[in-house]
């Protein structure tokens, strides 16, 4: 089985992908490490990619994507041929329940207030700032989705066979949440 989980940043992808993974013993892919390889022109490992801890946040990443569309494409590209050539996958993705038909696809939801509030925890700058680059990231995102694959980002939500509001649940609530849903499907 494929599972895809998406939100905006900070919805909880990541957590409650590497929690599904290990619960399932499937393979466990951070699709945001997978780019951070990418744009450091390494030859991409899966073995063991790490979640999202701030770097992308402070990065200027979206400049460069925005820049060199075909960063995008080469990550989508290889990841749409890791999940038609690979099976017992969780992968935190934005793009590829919107680009693929395979796999369980689930939406993690929650409002610009809570995200940025989760977002400077882990990437360790103030709320406030975290506010501006979450919105920033969202913005950026939504649009460049939208020019380059022609979908929007948190709107095209009938494509899931899940949306899950995360805003007043715990990690594990929304680990569990997800988990229970999966084990259903399966």
């Amino acid at each position: 089985m494929i599972i895809l989980i998406c939100g905006f940043t900070a919805s909880g992808k990541s957590y409650a992908s590497r929690f599904v993974a290990k619960k399932l013993n499937y393979k466990m892919i951070h699709t945001s490490d997978v780019l951070r390889q990418i744009l450091e022109n390494k030859v991409v490992d899966i073995s063991n990619t790490q979640m999202n801890t701030g770097w992308y946040e402070k990065s200027e990443i979206d400049l460069k994507r925005k820049k060199n569309t075909s960063i995008d494409k080469k990550l989508d590209q290889y990841l749409l041929k890791l999940i038609d050539t690979k099976d017992d996958l969780v992968l935190d993705s934005w793009t590829l329940p919107y680009l693929s038909k395979k796999g369980v696809k689930i939406w993690l939801d929650a409002d610009l207030a809570e995200r940025a509030k989760r977002a400077a925890l882990r990437g360790d700058f103030s709320y406030n700032e975290s506010v501006r680059l979450t919105k920033k990231k969202d913005d950026f995102s939504k649009k460049h989705f939208k020019e380059l694959y022609g979908f929007t980002l948190g709107k095209d939500l009938n494509k899931f066979d899940l949306v899950l509001d995360t805003n007043n649940l715990s990690i594990p609530e929304v680990e569990n949440a997800v988990l229970n849903f999966i084990k259903k499907k399966n």
